[in-house]
């Protein structure tokens, strides 16, 4: 089985900090030389242990929604289905856990329709399927992007930290753009494949002039409508499993519940749902013994929130379009997110 050295996460936590750094100030932030850095990333991106990604920040004028949905089906059916999922574009990323609501899917829709025509028809339609609960994502409290993998000490990340970030193309933001739209939008696929894309590697990938591509990519970084993430094969951390908690806090004590997770070890993502369950937390643990420990920390230390249900993760297909294999390594197989899927939204140039 493939596994991770000191160096390795050494590394991965880095970009975790700053996917998009050169390797010769990375190198300078190490202690070490960036023909080593260049060489150990192309080793562990080549075997899927981990990956540097852009991710679409669409404004809400533009139509973008995100649900969470649990899929119930016939005994036997989850793990046929879920691939088959894997395949949709609109579905982007898949867990399976041992319960009746077994199969976990977040869904981005873009156009006005594209949702309501995913949750209410296109999964209660597919064959084995008993019943979905969606929730809608009403506000992203803690993104995946903050956790850290936990390779460098203080003074190391603190010294990556000092980087300029490369991400943006400037210290002031310009005006936002829609990362779908074209002259953008190939730009955002290509970014999406690879986030540590150059230039120049999206020139050569797209056909565009290098001087038409430079402009374009900095207006898009600029505009803070992509924002990047160095993603790790969850099986080769030393915290190999992923808890789902859906939680209840009062809706005056949301913000500040949310606020104290942030400090929670483990804690990868928070999601703000409307309805009486409106907190979906997402946890990297080393057992389910710590899961359980989890438990009873929320349930005991974070009142007023209540914890309502838990899921301990057996099994992550797609993770934000990738498929991913028994370790969650990346497979090299990236479903695209799709601009639109009902055909009434037209993207508008930003």
């Amino acid at each position: 089985m493939a596994t991770l050295d000191e160096d390795d996460f050494s590394l991965i936590h880095a970009l975790q900090i700053r996917p998009r750094a050169s390797w010769t100030d990375l190198a300078a932030a190490l202690g070490t030389s960036p023909a080593t850095l260049s060489r150990r990333w192309e080793r562990l991106r080549a075997d899927g242990s981990a990956w540097v990604m852009g991710h679409p920040r669409v404004r809400g004028e533009y139509g973008t929604s995100l649900a969470v949905a649990e899929i119930s089906c016939v005994s036997g059916r989850a793990g046929t289905l879920a691939q088959e999922l894997a395949a949709w574009p609109m579905i982007i990323t898949i867990e399976e856990a041992a319960r009746d609501y077994g199969l976990i899917v977040t869904a981005v829709g873009l156009g006005p329709g594209d949702m309501p025509k995913l949750l209410l028809d296109d999964l209660s339609a597919l064959p084995g399927v008993l019943g979905v609960r969606a929730h809608h994502v009403a506000r992203l409290h803690l993104d995946a992007s903050s956790w850290r993998v936990g390779g460098l000490d203080p003074e190391r990340a603190r010294a990556v930290a000092r980087i300029p970030d490369h991400s943006s193309a400037g210290d002031a933001r310009s005006a936002p753009v829609n990362p779908w739209a074209e002259p953008y939008a190939a730009l955002t696929q290509a970014l999406i494949r690879n986030g540590r894309s150059s230039a120049a590697d999206i020139a050569r990938r797209t056909g565009r002039p290098l001087s038409t591509t430079r402009r374009q990519l900095g207006q898009l970084l600029a505009s803070d409508a992509v924002t990047f993430r160095c993603e790790v094969a969850q099986g080769l951390t030393l915290l190999p499993i992923v808890v789902q908690t859906w939680c209840q806090a009062p809706v005056d004590d949301v913000t500040a519940c949310a606020n104290r997770l942030r400090a929670t070890p483990g804690v990868r993502q928070v999601v703000g749902l409307p309805g009486p369950t409106n907190l979906l937390i997402s946890t990297w643990t080393r057992s389910p013994e710590s899961a359980m420990l989890l438990h009873e920390h929320l349930q005991r230390d974070l009142a007023p929130l209540k914890v309502a249900e838990s899921a301990i993760v057996l099994r992550q297909i797609k993770r934000l379009g990738w498929k991913l294999d028994e370790l969650g390594r990346s497979t090299g197989m990236l479903v695209p997110y799709p601009p639109s899927t009902d055909g009434t939204h037209t993207p508008k140039a930003g």
